[in-house]
């Protein structure tokens, strides 16, 4: 949260917040349900025609022709109906079409012939959290773990599960591990970095986050993550340069743009911020707290109708933005307003905003 003092009255602040990232705030969380193993070329005597149209499935999925494989490991299971590798292979091929539930059924029936017990129930995990089964995932990864201790992307992918679940140090353990397994994994990283954040260890959180850069300089998450923990740290020039290397790399990373925008703010640089702030809204025209953050900005430069026409939009997109409200009300406030200003307070203070009742003691 920056916090915003009008130049004219010293007793009035207006608000600006930080962008957020999917559902992790600056802080983004980059594991989650993503596409299962591949097939697994696992070659074995049995049947002969059964052994013929599975490797003939397992060459079309390699070359990218699913559909064709999954006829193909449909004729092998046919002709072998316990042919559990086929089962695996036909549910990683209906996961890429994202027939989740077609695939789960036969990660069951894989589990169910005892087939590759790790990568089965690392890859129904993936098409469990495809659908939103949370928790049905977790177990899969355990399971998975319970198989296979050295299994860096179950461990990471549990972690990010945790990290939603709100499973703060939960998640840090599995992005710990998945990192022991896989050193040279900058996501896991990236995502302990976002836990020891939300623990409180910005400085951890800040190591992480180099290392993350270090690892993948194209990491665009990344450095906005870096940007976001040394703004917390006080460090806003080394913020400034951090967002503007994720910007770099990605041009229309509008919350990075939201963000650097917001440091600058902390600079005294309120052109520069509302510069920024006015990227990030020509790329994302929905997107609020740039709107509101770039009427923070216009507080500093006293352009209260200014600040009441971003704020009416920031409201606008979200009827119960407090800061909002807020911000309004102090500008209508400066306009000779006050009847507005007081209507806008209480807004604010309906939505929690605890400033607005030092403001409203002088509205009775």
């Amino acid at each position: 949260m920056v916090i915003l003092v009008i130049g004219l009255v010293s007793a009035l602040y207006c608000v600006g917040q930080d962008g957020t990232a999917e559902t992790t705030g600056v802080d983004t969380v980059v594991a989650g349900g993503g596409g299962s193993d591949t097939v697994i070329a696992a070659y074995e005597k049995i049947n002969q025609e059964a052994e013929e149209f599975y490797n003939r499935g397992i060459s079309k999925f390699q070359k990218g022709a699913t559909q064709a494989a999954i006829t193909d490991f449909t004729q092998a299971i046919a002709i072998k109906p316990t042919f559990g590798k086929a089962y695996f292979n036909r549910g990683s091929a209906k996961h890429m079409l994202k027939d989740y539930k077609g695939a789960i059924a036969d990660f069951d029936k894989a589990i169910a012939n005892d087939t590759l017990p790790a990568a089965a129930h690392f890859s129904r995990g993936q098409s469990n959290y495809a659908l939103g089964k949370k928790r049905d995932a977790l177990l899969d990864y355990n399971h998975c773990l319970s198989n296979d201790m050295k299994n860096a992307k179950a461990y990471y992918y549990r972690g990010g599960i945790k990290f939603e679940l709100e499973d703060y140090k939960g998640a840090k353990t599995d992005f710990g591990m998945a990192i022991k397994n896989d050193p040279k994994n900058a996501n896991a990283y990236n995502d302990r970095a976002s836990s020891k954040k939300k623990l409180g260890d910005n400085v951890g959180a800040k190591k992480d986050y180099a290392r993350a850069v270090q690892l993948n300089p194209k990491f665009a998450i990344a450095y906005n993550n870096l940007g976001s923990v040394k703004k917390k740290l006080g460090d806003y020039q080394g913020a400034v340069l951090e967002y503007s290397l994720a910007i770099k790399i990605k041009p229309d990373y509008y919350i990075a743009l939201n963000n650097r925008g917001s440091a600058k703010y902390e600079l005294k640089d309120y052109k520069g911020a509302i510069a920024d702030f006015t990227k990030a809204i020509k790329i994302k025209t929905d997107y609020a707290y740039a709107y509101n953050n770039r009427a923070a900005a216009k507080c500093k430069l006293e352009d209260y109708s200014g600040v009441v026409k971003d704020c009416n939009v920031a409201i606008k997109l979200n009827s119960k933005y407090g800061y909002a409200y807020l911000n309004r009300g102090i500008a209508k406030e400066m306009l000779r307003d006050p009847k507005g200003a007081c209507a806008d307070w209480t807004k604010a203070k309906e939505y929690g905003i605890n400033t607005a009742k030092t403001y409203l003691q002088d509205c009775y």
